[in-house]
């Protein structure tokens, strides 16, 4: 690769990578599987969370039942919202950077 080109990788923002990688991930796996917590309060014994169901929720969501997506998590259509927003915004930010 020439230095411009692996310059350019450097600058990239990690988040432009993680939240379209959670949402693909979101979208392909079963939503009612049971998968590990990533959870750091359930890895510290805390049994409530504000966010448990969160990431179900929006799978709940692109897999089209809106109902499960609503009883998993009421802030998972908003959640999803502000994460498409925030890619698509990083991603203007590094095909377009500011002058």
């Amino acid at each position: 690769m020439q230095p411009a080109t692996i310059q350019r990788l450097r600058q990239i923002n990690p988040e432009l990578i993680i939240w379209p990688l959670a949402l693909i991930l979101l979208a392909v796996m079963p939503p009612a599987h049971p998968y590990p917590s990533i959870c750091p309060l359930r890895w510290l014994g805390i049994s409530w969370c504000p966010g448990c169901g969160l990431g179900r929720s929006v799978s709940y969501l692109l897999h089209g039942d809106f109902r499960a997506s609503w009883a998993s998590h009421k802030l998972g259509g908003p959640a999803f919202l502000i994460l498409l927003h925030r890619t698509f915004s990083l991603a203007l930010k590094t095909i377009k950077p500011s002058i």
